[in-house]
């Protein structure tokens, strides 16, 4: 049974896209979502376009995934889960080897330009690690930005809290 806000170690299962994988945690399998980021959408089955903007944003997406593999594969991973999505994933924060801001998952896929920031409205109460973990992925999303990596280096990209409201 997964307790939240308590630090588990963790395997890599698989990896579906840039913020969402699949670990394996205390025998169990479980469905994360990486929390407070958003990474590129990718290409779901059947669907296609010929729309420049979408199809760069499906190319994001793949390289947001293999960020995030790079970053974890083979990693001694700590997780803290919070709660369960609408999808029933845990929304989780992820770190290699302890948990630090330099080790966080998030923030290094941020600083990578692979994921914006993806701020959890009307929720007020934050402790401290939450607090420096929100406001190290607001730094380097901004810095990402200011300096043109990843994602941001596209004039136009269609953010992804925009591409999900795309309908093709």
């Amino acid at each position: 049974m997964i307790i939240a806000n308590k630090v588990y170690s963790s395997i890599q299962k698989a990896v579906s896209d840039g913020d969402t994988l699949s670990l394996e945690c205390n025998g169990d399998r479980l469905s994360v979502r990486l929390q407070w980021i958003d990474a590129p959408e990718t290409q779901k089955p059947g669907s296609s376009s010929e729309d420049s903007q979408i199809i760069k944003h499906w190319e994001w997406a793949q390289k947001a995934k293999s960020e995030l593999v790079r970053i974890i594969d083979k990693q001694k991973l700590l997780l803290i889960p919070t709660s369960k999505d609408y999808y029933d994933r845990w929304l989780c924060d992820l770190y290699i080897g302890k948990v630090s801001l330099t080790t966080n998952v998030q923030i290094q896929l941020c600083k990578a330009g692979m994921a914006t920031s993806y701020l959890p409205f009307n929720r007020h109460s934050y402790n401290s690690r939450e607090l420096s973990l929100l406001k190290g992925i607001i730094t380097e999303t901004a810095l990402a930005n200011r300096k043109k990596i990843g994602i941001w280096s596209e004039p136009d990209f269609i953010l992804p809290h925009e591409f999900k409201k795309l309908t093709f």
